[in-house]
């Protein structure tokens, strides 16, 4: 649910502190900071040049594939 709550506030595309999400959801700042690495990490956003702002990449990056990040492949292995 976290990576929802941040992944919402972040399709309008704009540039984003971590600071108004963490006070917007009501949220402590090292739980959204977590979830902006994790989709910074898996390429679905971008940190700005400032170290607490980030925003989704223009690219179309979906909810989805956050989600598959998060879940090992079921599917054996041959």
């Amino acid at each position: 649910m976290l990576l929802w709550y941040v992944w919402i506030r972040l399709v309008d595309g704009a540039w984003h502190r971590l600071d108004d999400i963490s006070k917007q959801l009501h949220l402590p700042k090292n739980a959204v900071e977590w979830a902006a690495k994790f989709l910074c990490d898996k390429g679905m956003a971008e940190s700005g040049f400032e170290e607490d702002e980030i925003r989704l990449h223009q690219g179309g990056a979906r909810f989805e594939d956050a989600v598959k990040a998060l879940v090992p492949s079921t599917k054996p292995q041959h």
